[in-house]
């Protein structure tokens, strides 16, 4: 009985949605058991299904486990357990800007397609459409820009249709409003400096720049130069901003253009091109590419990304999050990329598990390993052999289940485009370099 009198308290301490879900989760749960044997007797379950099967809605945790324990083998992108501790740099980020995704069109590319790609709610992009259809209008080149909440919904899409015009869509809580902004001021350069007094973060605050220009910085050198951890007292940064005017005075923020950080004796340049991307004063990319399959050859998919995945019991929806690959036990698993391993452990759903950091952006994780060949805190290359595939954890057969985050949220390993390596075109790096060997010297007058 005062197990019972606790377990209530608990249940009115909790949010009237939490306990709505609560007690559906019950009843759901007490269906499944009054249904099962009609189920497997029907063929209703497979047993030889190699897809991992969510068991959010079969099992109702206890009150006190709520917390301590993920309902689903398909993982959460908020779960601590499962996303490593960010720096200070990010984590003031985090508080004072949402993380802003960004997406080139390609050759053939829709907005259906693009949706797909980064998980976004379909539902959202036809708000959308109902509040201009020129969303769906998109060219090779032109760049999206967009916000989500913590629900997921898209709060701000901004299309950049060309140098001067650029669609952006605000969603006011009921519907998305569209407007169209158009450059009409002089774009000039200009020069924010500063030194490193405490960290990074407070110190370029200081000298002037936003929390937004901040972020452009992070991610711009994210595979060369870590802000929040290698950032020195004494540090010395310079940043070209482009900026609008209009009669002789400065609108807007403005757009990063070049940095300059001295750190020691170690001098870190990076230059943004025409293409929207950051290079070095030589044109070479800051970017190193990740590989799309974590295999040595192509396997076969046996369940794909799809956020918006039916569960095979309770026809709810169940987003599948990966990609599972039929492996044998034993196959090896290689790193997508160059990165630091910030998880190896074992999980009761998850079974043996990897979660590789690959700079600020992106992460990757290995799921139902049958061996762990690496620790927490190594670091990986690019195609090292970090694990060998298995049937661990809750799956109901052999295989490798790998996701792709980008800004901690799930994208279609598959489908979405991968940072490239690739330098500057012949044809344009000549002009490049002069241009970035003025904006660095402009810089270097500053420090």
């Amino acid at each position: 009985m005062k197990k019972i009198k606790v377990a209530i308290s608990s249940l009115r301490r909790l949010p009237r949605y939490h306990r709505i879900a609560l007690i559906s989760l019950s009843l759901a749960t007490l269906a499944i058991f009054i249904w099962q044997p009609n189920l497997h007797k029907s063929g209703a379950i497979s047993n030889h299904s190699r897809i991992e099967v969510d068991i959010a809605n079969d099992l109702l945790q206890p009150l006190a486990d709520l917390h301590s324990e993920p309902l689903g083998a398909t993982i959460d992108a908020s779960d601590p357990e499962f996303v490593s501790p960010q720096d200070e740099l990010e984590k003031q980020l985090t508080a004072d800007v949402d993380a802003v995704h960004s997406h080139r069109v390609g050759s053939g590319e829709t907005l259906g397609a693009i949706f797909e790609q980064y998980g976004l709610p379909i539902t959202n992009m036809y708000q959308l459409l109902a509040s201009n259809k020129s969303a769906s209008n998109l060219h090779i080149g032109q760049t999206l820009e967009w916000r989500q909440n913590e629900e997921n919904r898209l709060t701000e899409l901004r299309i950049d249709r060309s140098a001067k015009l650029t669609d952006i869509y605000l969603w006011n809580g009921e519907k998305y409003q569209f407007k169209q902004s158009e450059e009409q001021g002089e774009i000039k350069p200009i020069v924010l400096s500063g030194r490193v007094s405490s960290n990074f973060y407070n110190s370029s605050r200081a000298a002037g720049l936003t929390p937004g220009q901040i972020q452009t910085l992070a991610q711009a050198l994210q595979w060369k130069f870590d802000f929040g951890r290698e950032a020195r007292k004494g540090d010395k940064f310079a940043v070209e901003i482009e900026r609008e005017f209009i009669d002789g005075k400065a609108v807007g923020r403005g757009e990063v253009t070049a940095i300059l950080y001295l750190n020691g004796n170690r001098e870190i340049t990076a230059v943004k091109h025409s293409d929207g991307r950051f290079y070095d004063e030589e044109g070479k990319s800051l970017n190193r590419a990740l590989n799309r399959y974590p295999l040595a050859k192509k396997y076969r998919i046996s369940s794909s990304f799809n956020p918006r995945r039916k569960h095979p019991v309770t026809g709810r929806i169940s987003p599948h999050n990966g990609t599972d690959f039929a492996t044998p036990i034993g196959t090896p698993v290689l790193a997508s990329g160059d990165g630091v391993v910030v998880k190896a452990r074992k999980h009761s759903l998850a079974g043996n598990y990897l979660v590789i950091k690959h700079g600020r952006e992106y992460s990757t994780r290995y799921l139902h390993l049958h061996k762990l060949l690496v620790k927490a805190g190594d670091k990986v290359s690019m195609g090292q052999k970090i694990a060998l595939s298995g049937n661990t954890g809750r799956s109901t057969g052999p295989h490798l289940h790998y996701e792709l985050l980008k800004n901690n949220r799930p994208v279609n390993a598959m489908k979405v485009p991968l940072p490239q390596a690739d330098p500057i075109v012949s044809r344009e790096r000549s002009a490049f370099k002069s241009k970035a060997k003025q904006s660095i010297s402009a810089l270097r007058e500053q420090i």
